[in-house]
C-alpha cells in the first residue's frame, strides 16, 4: 500500500506544481501587460519588473486552491484514463483509500502555501505597493491622506513617506464627552528608533502649533516635539499597502485587539482573519470535489473537460466567496459564516457526488 501511496502522490504532486506554474505564469502575464498601460516617467520598465516580481508571493499563494484542484483532477484523471483507478478498485482498495493518498501531495503542497502567506507575503506585498507608489507618486498616501485613532486622539496625515515619514499632521483632542479640547499641527515628524540611551520609540515632530481650546487665546510654538505612540513605520505601510486577507494571522490579530481595545468596527479584518484561518481546508474542500467528479461524472471524459471543469468549480467558488464577504460586511452577519458557507458547499457536493459513484 505504501508504493501505490507513493505512485499515487507522485502523480498528484506533479501535475499540481505543473498546474501552479501555469496559473503564477498566467497571471505574472496579466499582471505585467496590466502594469505596462502605468508607465510613465518614474514609472519604468526595471519598475514593472520589480513589482511583478514582488507579487509571485501573492498570485502563488491565491492560486493555491484552485492548484490543488486541477492537480488532483488531472493526476488522478490521468490514472483513470490508463484504467489504473479500476484496476486498483478491482485489487480490493477503496475509494477512500485513493482520496487520503491523494490528499496527501496536496496537504503538503497547502501547507507551503501557509507558510508562504504567513512569512513572505505580508513582507514582500508590502514591497510590491510601495515600490510601486513611490515610483508612481512619490509617496505611500491614499487618496485623501490617512487617518488614523489613538485613545482619545484623532489624527490626520496629508502624506506619507515611503520610509515612513509624515507630513502635515492634524491631530485632535476629544475630552471625556467627546467635545474638542486641544488640537496639534505639525509639518512633519520621523520615527526615532530605540537607543542605548533612550530604550523607547517615538516620533520626532517639526514645527509644531498647540491649541488649547479651552482657554482660545493659548496657543504653543515648539521648533520640535516628542509624541509617543503605539504607531510605527511598518504598522503605518502595513495598514495603508496591505489587504487584511494578505496580513499574517498575527499581524491581523495583533490588529483586531487593538481596534477593539479602542472600541473600533473590526469586522473587515476578522473577515481577512477567519479567511485566512481557513484557507487550508477551503484547498482541501476543493481536492475532495475534485476526487469526486473523477469517480462519479468525469470519470469517462478527457483530459481537457477535466481542467475546465476544475477551472470552472475554482470560478465559481471564487465567486461565492467575493460574494459573501462583502455582503457580510454590508449586512452584517458574521463574516465566519461568509467564509465557511463556500468551503461548506463544496463538501457537501463532493460527499453527495462520491457517495453516489459508490
Amino acid at each position: 500500500m505504501r508504493r501505490l501511496d507513493n505512485y499515487l502522490g507522485l502523480t498528484v504532486a506533479t501535475m499540481t506544481l505543473l498546474a501552479s506554474a501555469g496559473l503564477i505564469s498566467l497571471f505574472v502575464i496579466f499582471t505585467f501587460l496590466d502594469q505596462m498601460s502605468d508607465i510613465e516617467q518614474d514609472y519604468n520598465l526595471i519598475a514593472v519588473i520589480k513589482y511583478v516580481s514582488y507579487s509571485i508571493p501573492r498570485m502563488f499563494y491565491e492560486t493555491v486552491p484552485y492548484a490543488a484542484l486541477i492537480g488532483s483532477l488531472t493526476g488522478l484523471g490521468i490514472l483513470a484514463s490508463n484504467s489504473e483507478l479500476i484496476i486498483m478498485r478491482s485489487a480490493g482498495i477503496s475509494t477512500w483509500q485513493i482520496a487520503i493518498a491523494t490528499m496527501k501531495p496536496a496537504l503538503a503542497f497547502i501547507i507551503a502555501g501557509l507558510l508562504v502567506g504567513e512569512l513572505i507575503l505580508p513582507d514582500f506585498e508590502r514591497t510590491a505597493r510601495a515600490s510601486r507608489e513611490k515610483a508612481m507618486e512619490g509617496d505611500i498616501t491614499p487618496n485623501g491622506g490617512f487617518w488614523y485613532r489613538e485613545g482619545n486622539r484623532y489624527m490626520h496625515f496629508s502624506t506619507v513617506g515611503h520610509e515612513g515619514e509624515l507630513g502635515n499632521i492634524s491631530q485632535y483632542f476629544l475630552g471625556a464627552e467627546q467635545q474638542l479640547q486641544k488640537t496639534l499641527w505639525a509639518e512633519s515628524a520621523s520615527h526615532i528608533s530605540p537607543t542605548e540611551n533612550d530604550d523607547t520609540s517615538y516620533w520626532r515632530m517639526e514645527n509644531v502649533i498647540v491649541t488649547d481650546l479651552n482657554a482660545p487665546n493659548t496657543r504653543e510654538h515648539h521648533s520640535q516635539l516628542k509624541w509617543h505612540s503605539e504607531l510605527t513605520p511598518e504598522l503605518l505601510s502595513t495598514e495603508i499597502l496591505v489587504e487584511p486577507d494578505k496580513m499574517s494571522i498575527v499581524e491581523l490579530r495583533r490588529k483586531i485587539k487593538y481596534m477593539e481595545s479602542q472600541g473600533l468596527n473590526t469586522d473587515n479584518f476578522q473577515l481577512g482573519l477567519w479567511t485566512k484561518t481557513f484557507q487550508p481546508i477551503a484547498s482541501l474542500s476543493l481536492v475532495f470535489v475534485a476526487i469526486s467528479f473523477i469517480f462519479g461524472p468525469l470519470r469517462e471524459t478527457t483530459m481537457g473537460m477535466r481542467v475546465v471543469s476544475g477551472l470552472v468549480t475554482g470560478i465559481v467558488f471564487k465567486f461565492v466567496q467575493d460574494l459573501l464577504s462583502p455582503a457580510s460586511l454590508v449586512f452584517g452577519f458574521p463574516p465566519l459564516i461568509a467564509t465557511a458557507t463556500p468551503i461548506l458547499i463544496c463538501l457537501v457536493s463532493g460527499y453527495v457526488l462520491l457517495k453516489r459513484a459508490n
